[in-house]
């Protein structure tokens, strides 16, 4: 007996449960059970709360002195990478009898206003001046400490360490590339790598060698710039040779980001060999680049404008090459001092002067570009996956995400040839509100909107609904969504799905 009221007891338990993530759709006209309920009430604007979540910080031991993994707990933001918010907890870490701080006297402090850049699953980590301060075996620690604090998150696997916009490089003289680094948590990995450069370190390079880099790729349509990580080989460690390299690198083309421009031949169009210079007052140096006038030709053709060229070339060459503060470039006998971005998504149709006739990468700050996921119709009742390249800064809000599948699919698209799942008609202002609570965003939809739900037939209203729920899913940290229309739970979107509940994101809907 007492084993019978225990299975029964269990049985109940697993009909509460299941009920509780089951997805809200109506098969029958009469339903005898109440609507779930809410637990949250509907957003009125956007709210983004903080994730009180648990993190790892690479740091000293303190018996060792090699790196190890300390647990942390901290209050990470909903609408944006956590990076740089641990980022500036690893920095301010005090010694304990756990860990060692990572630097002292606040040496390691983030740049103001572009601390992080992450595109492709890279990192570009931007550091004050104060960091010039460390020796280059310091800076080296810190940078293994950075990589392996942020590969916690599965979307960074390289990471680039600037100080002050410049490649601090590996050498008091700032002439040897540090390159991408890898996260390595093995203990002692950081002090047997720095062993293992010593050679790049005292300039005794013999036969090339091959380096970690970031490449900067021209998106299409000319909106930006991509960034991919990759293995570079280069023919010997002189900072001309290296960015010949380097541009070699960018022509062979992108092996991971979809639909970008084959550029040029970047190194047959040169018409001498990449010039460094030294700028006055230890500003830096800049390298001259002096394109044929033929490469106005071949940029046009390639769908290529100039202004996101010259992003690319600023960018990659800066990023990996050490103590370059910027480039100039030449086309013909025209040194370029200006260009007006035209199809870029930020700061289109606003010129940009370079002072002295020299890139730098803050003229760029708008460029940058990484993907998004969205759920599109694919025509046979379906849905279908694509990536969208958006301002790198947007790629977690979710209001931004809504907007771009409100556009519907573009050319640009990696997989262009779907259809829309949202009705004609539905603008940024029918979002009410948005709100994250935990693993659940809250959407509040307006009345006008719910309206233009209503002539949707039964497939048409199951490709919105979950085209909506997946593309908000892939969203980090975002597993349900919950609807509200005009602030209620209530009624059905059109003619068969509840508005009330917690919809999780459907693999059966999407096709393979």
């Amino acid at each position: 007996m007492r084993k019978k009221r225990l299975v029964a007891l269990l049985t109940a338990c697993l009909i509460i449960l299941g009920g509780c993530s089951s997805v809200p759709v109506r098969d029958t006209a009469d339903v005898t059970l109440p609507p779930p309920s809410s637990p949250y009430s509907a957003p009125l604007g956007d709210q983004s709360e903080e994730i009180i979540q648990r993190v790892s910080l690479s740091l000293p031991s303190p018996v060792t002195g090699q790196l190890t993994m300390v647990s942390d707990r901290l209050a990470l933001p909903a609408a944006r990478h956590p990076a740089e918010t641990v980022l500036t907890r690893l920095f301010s870490f005090q010694s304990n009898d756990q860990a060692l701080a990572i630097s002292e006297n606040d040496a390691l402090q983030l740049m103001s206003g572009r601390g992080v850049e992450l595109s492709g699953g890279t990192a570009v980590v931007n550091l004050a001046a104060s960091a010039l301060s460390l020796s280059a075996q310091e800076l080296f620690l810190a940078g293994m400490a950075i990589a392996n604090t942020l590969s916690q998150w599965g979307d960074i696997r390289h990471v680039n360490i600037l100080v002050n916009d410049q490649h601090p490089g590996l050498d008091p003289a700032a002439t040897v590339p540090l390159g991408s680094l890898v996260a390595d948590t093995t203990p002692g990995a950081a002090a047997s790598l720095w062993e293992a450069r010593g050679s790049q370190r005292t300039g005794n390079v013999q036969g090339g060698f091959s380096l970690g880099a970031t490449l900067y790729f021209p998106a299409a349509a000319g909106r930006g710039i991509l960034a991919e990580g990759r293995t570079v080989s280069f023919h010997d460690a002189g900072l001309s040779s290296m960015a010949s390299s380097l541009l070699g690198a960018l022509s062979a083309g992108a092996s991971t980001l979809p639909g970008v421009p084959q550029l040029p031949d970047l190194n047959a169009l040169l018409t001498s060999n990449p010039l460094v210079e030294e700028l006055p007052g230890a500003q830096g140096r800049i390298i001259l680049l002096s394109f044929s006038e033929s490469a106005n030709e071949q940029l046009i053709a390639a769908g290529i404008p100039r202004s996101v060229m010259m992003a690319s070339l600023c960018l990659t060459l800066t990023t990996f090459l050490p103590g370059l503060a910027g480039i100039k470039v030449r086309i013909g006998t025209e040194i370029i001092s200006a260009v007006v971005p035209a199809g870029t998504l930020e700061g289109a149709g606003q010129e940009i002067f370079f002072e002295d006739q020299v890139m730098r990468r803050t003229d760029f700050r708008h460029f940058l570009l990484d993907y998004c996921t969205l759920y599109f119709a694919n025509g046979t009742g379906a849905l279908a996956r694509t990536r969208r390249a958006i301002p790198y800064h947007q790629t977690r809000s979710p209001r931004y995400v809504l907007n771009e599948l409100l556009t519907g699919p573009q050319y640009t698209d990696s997989n262009p040839a779907l259809l829309p799942v949202l009705p004609e008609g539905l603008r940024d202002a029918d979002w009410l509100g948005i709100t994250r609570h935990s693993d659940t965003l809250a959407l509040n939809i307006s009345a006008a909107a719910g309206e233009l739900f209503k002539p949707l037939d039964e497939v048409q209203e199951r490709l919105m609904v979950y085209g909506l729920v997946n593309t908000l899913a892939e969203l980090e940290g975002i597993s349900k969504v919950q609807f509200f229309i005009a602030g209620k739970q209530e009624g059905r979107f059109a003619r068969q799905i509840d508005i009330a509940g917690s919809f999780l994101p459907s693999a059966g809907i999407t096709a393979r």
